[in-house]
């Protein structure tokens, strides 16, 4: 059953994808090219005319070129400005969400947004009809399966476009956006982007807000990702994760883990076709982990009866879903599960996520950007499981002091369960809050007498490197998306990365400068008569 699944879509993508079919009809177009706001908005109300003509949609009401169409979404603009820089640029109309006291013809919608996004759908012929469009949604590792699954695409020789948040890339030229990750009429508007830069994939990191409030509607998937284990909250109405399933094509194709039976019931009752990846449980393609020392993994890759060795130094029970989650990609695509576990190994580093930073002078530090209870227990589990033989854990957990005392609660549970030493802090922007937050982190722990506070981010990471010894491991975690991942871009986070990095190897390099000059204080070997090294060989 499962090859009729797999073997139904492959081919119905390949003929969707080699003959697109345009959606645009010619009543949208005047006979000078022109489109009809009227037609590519059916439902819309327009004052001050019946129609509004135009030529494209203008990025900016001051930038507006003659017969372009302005957007004016509430809030964001003074409307007398907005509307005097309408009249003098010589906009054709306005799309708003509300009557603004202009003589310009006016579109009024409920959401400019998302009105934007089915306008670029149209008028762009459907871009994510002409692309192999994946999406990636989840609780945790979204970014990370998401660029896995962009290097595997990649590897196999496709123009593959990209939109995650420590980066994108269109096909041609990659970057690291100031902004979040676009949706609605931005991300449609990508899309068309991508397909005039010749891509053939597109690989899509979803939001959760985003899809509750219907930002991917103009778009449709043929695969989609599941990652983590997404929960309905407390919310009124539907759950992302049913938004983004209602998004689906009829061939399409769900990635799910099995190791989370409750998400993987959701999409079956759904009625999506699922091919599944585990870790823990039976799956169409499972991953074990089989060793993990020297900050190295092996894993044994395995689909149907075909079962290959992996090597990589993206460590942890986590990544090694991920890594499984992305070959179901390519077993999808009637790839052989040794090319693919040979691609995926090349993906060496991905900044902000177990990223491993070694020395022989001090302890090994990780840094991790998780920032909710779930990716912080996933990265703790993952950091205990890298550690050298009678070494331990320290951990500096970066929290954000407004946010919910609940979820810093829940993570401080985890760093007391994981954590030999931990350390609690945050950056210099909430050190005044930092009582407040440290509170909330206090009462989800027992023995309060464990956990450090020190209210500087770089003298804590500093401090515990100077205090640990050879054979313990750091983790850095937190403190990288500060308000979450929707308040920043991409280009904000990999230079949180890089700052953090600094420090790190600023203090290793001055202790390795004072071992130097002073031999005798040199830190002694971390093999001692008391921890003797075991080879794994001789483990039970």
């Amino acid at each position: 059953m499962r090859h009729a699944v797999k073997s139904s879509f492959v081919s119905s993508a390949k003929s969707s994808h080699s003959a697109p079919t345009s959606t645009a009809t010619p009543s949208e177009l005047t006979s000078d090219g022109s489109l009809s706001l009227a037609t590519l908005i059916p439902n819309a109300k327009f004052f001050a005319a019946s129609d509004v003509v135009f030529t494209e949609i203008a990025d900016d009401v001051h930038t507006a070129q003659p017969g372009e169409l302005v957007v004016f979404p509430i809030g964001d603009q003074e409307p007398t400005e907005f509307i005097a820089a309408a009249l003098a640029r010589g906009a054709a109309g306005i799309l708003t969400e509300q009557i603004l006291p202009c003589p310009l013809p006016q579109c009024v919608v409920g959401d400019v947004d998302l009105a934007i996004a089915g306008v670029n759908a149209k008028r762009l012929n459907r871009p994510d009809r002409r692309l192999l469009t994946i999406g990636v949604f989840g609780s945790a590792g979204k970014t990370t399966t998401a660029l896995m699954v962009s290097q595997l695409l990649r590897n196999l020789g496709l123009r593959t476009s990209y939109q995650t948040g420590l980066g994108d890339c269109d096909g041609v030229v990659q970057s690291t956006a100031s902004e979040s990750v676009p949706a609605g009429g931005a991300l449609v508007q990508w899309l068309g982007d991508c397909c005039d830069a010749g891509a053939k994939t597109a690989v899509i990191e979803l939001s959760e807000q985003d899809a509750k409030h219907g930002r991917y509607d103009s778009i449709e998937f043929d695969l989609l990702v599941i990652t983590g284990t997404p929960q309905d909250d407390d919310d009124f109405g539907p759950s992302g994760l049913n938004c983004v399933l209602d998004r689906m094509t009829g061939s399409g194709v769900v990635v799910v883990s099995a190791d989370s039976p409750a998400v993987l019931r959701s999409v079956r009752d759904h009625g999506a076709n699922a091919f599944t990846y585990g870790v823990r449980h039976a799956a169409d393609v499972t991953a074990k982990l089989i060793e993990q020392e020297c900050g190295m993994s092996t894993l044994l890759m395995t689909n149907e009866s075909v079962t290959a060795v992996m090597e990589t130094p993206l460590c942890g029970a986590a990544m090694a879903s991920n890594h499984a989650a992305a070959a179901a990609i390519g077993i999808l695509l009637n790839q052989p599960l040794q090319e693919l576990v040979e691609h995926l190994g090349k993906l060496r580093e991905i900044p902000g996520r177990m990223q491993v930073l070694s020395s022989f002078e001090c302890a090994d530090v990780i840094i991790d950007s998780a920032n909710s209870p779930e990716q912080i227990g996933s990265a703790l589990r993952a950091a205990r499981s890298m550690k050298q033989p009678g070494g331990r854990l320290w951990c500096v957990m970066a929290i954000d002091p407004s946010d919910d005392p609940v979820k810093l609660a829940l993570a401080g549970g985890h760093l007391e369960r994981f954590a030999d030493k931990p350390i609690v802090t945050c950056g210099a922007e909430s050190k005044d809050l930092f009582l407040t937050g440290s509170h909330a982190v206090l009462d989800g722990v027992k023995d309060c007498a464990l956990l450090r506070l020190v209210a500087s981010d770089r003298r804590a990471i500093q401090w515990a490197i100077r205090e640990a010894s050879t054979r313990d491991t750091i983790l850095w975690i937190g403190g990288i998306r500060q308000g979450g991942t929707r308040q920043g871009g991409a280009k904000q986070e990999r230079q949180r990365v890089a700052q953090v990095t600094d420090w790190v190897v600023a203090c290793k390099d001055a202790i390795a400068a004072e071992s130097d000059r002073h031999p005798a204080t040199k830190i002694e070997t971390s093999v001692t008569n008391d921890n003797p090294m075991i080879l794994s060989i001789f483990k039970k």
